[in-house]
């Protein structure tokens, strides 16, 4: 496990020359849309760079342990080369996008054997216990909490701290009642987001892109699911950790379909670490953007550690779980209305 870490690290460096050095079009990345606050190409191959890594070493590996890593990648493969391609600059439609990831939750039904056997609410679990509604509801999951990681990268280091904070407080608290497939699994996703890490923050000299975000938005909910049935744990422990993007995609909805009336798959720029990023560059003035990325990325991770504690803390109390995702939501939606611009409900 301890080659992965320099191997993304390697790949990383590699593609940030790429970009800096050659002047192919399909390596530059400076786009016009209302989530873009760079103001030079930086490679978006982030992704990339975990993947490759990740699949060659587990795969290559005569370790039992590597071989549910392995698979899952494999699985992830079809979501994976979907941001790939928004990457290389070939647009497609969302509801398009959508479609094409559902291939990878099927996988990982059938191959993985993932269940989400509850949710703790009587009549979905009676469902549950059908194949069809499981793999339905799977899907849904896998493909909804995608995209969702796909919202939060935004800035330097913010999915990606997410992801490692996710991580780490899972295996602080948790971690003795892993068993040793899913440590190596969390391990080695966590050092290889670790080496992107490095390099993205503060000072961006790679991005994830959508490839990276996809794939993070993949590798973590499968592990967190697994995870979560494998211990017996209540199933609203899943939606405690991801409760950040899962209020980034609730709420993105609520304000573009009802406020706005625009399609909840038009991009905007009024996300909660955006809305933070213009207060930072409005109040305290940073000139170097750099600065106000990390003052963004901080503030968020502030934000999420403590109910992630609380989430791993109480992983088996079902009735103090739907308290945790209940006071999150609360605490997000006094802050974002504190800072809700007023032009929010005029039509643009």
């Amino acid at each position: 496990m301890s080659d992965i870490f320099p191997a993304v690290l390697f790949l990383c460096f590699i593609l940030w020359a790429l970009n800096k050095y050659l002047s192919f079009s399909w390596l530059h990345n400076l786009r016009n849309s209302p989530q873009t606050y760079h103001k030079k190409s930086t490679s978006r191959f982030g992704g990339i760079a975990i993947f490759f890594p990740l699949l060659i070493i587990s795969l290559s590996s005569n370790s039992p342990e590597y071989q549910f890593l392995g698979l899952t990648l494999l699985c992830s493969t079809p979501i994976f080369i979907l941001g790939l391609i928004d990457d290389l600059n070939f647009s497609i439609h969302p509801f398009i996008r959508m479609l094409l990831a559902v291939p990878s939750p099927i996988m990982y039904f059938f191959l993985l054997e993932l269940r989400v056997e509850s949710v703790s609410i009587p009549p979905i679990d009676y469902l549950l216990n059908y194949e069809l509604f499981g793999l339905m509801f799977l899907v849904f999951a896998i493909v909804g909490i995608v995209n969702a990681f796909n919202i939060i990268d935004g800035f330097n280091g913010l999915l990606l701290a997410y992801c490692m904070m996710l991580i780490l407080s899972m295996i602080l608290v948790n971690g003795f009642r892993a068993d040793l497939n899913w440590i190596t699994y969390i391990v080695a996703v966590f050092f290889a987001i670790l080496a992107v890490f490095i390099v993205n923050f503060p000072f961006g000299k790679i991005f994830l892109g959508d490839g990276g975000a996809y794939l993070l938005g993949a590798l973590i909910p499968v592990g967190l699911i697994k995870f979560t049935f494998d211990n017996n744990f209540s199933p609203w422990y899943v939606l405690a950790m991801l409760i950040y993007p899962v209020t980034e995609v609730l709420f993105s909805i609520f304000r573009k379909v009802l406020l706005r009336r625009k399609s909840a798959l038009e991009p905007d720029g009024l996300h909660f670490h955006m809305l933070i990023y213009k207060k930072v560059s409005k109040k305290i003035g940073f000139r170097r953007i750099r600065w106000r990325h990390f003052i963004v990325t901080a503030s968020v991770l502030l934000l999420n550690f403590p109910f992630m504690l609380a989430a791993n803390y109480f992983s088996n109390d079902t009735l103090i779980l739907m308290l945790i995702c209940l006071w999150f939501l609360i605490t997000y939606s006094v802050i974002y209305f504190l800072m809700m611009p007023k032009y929010l409900f005029k039509k643009k």
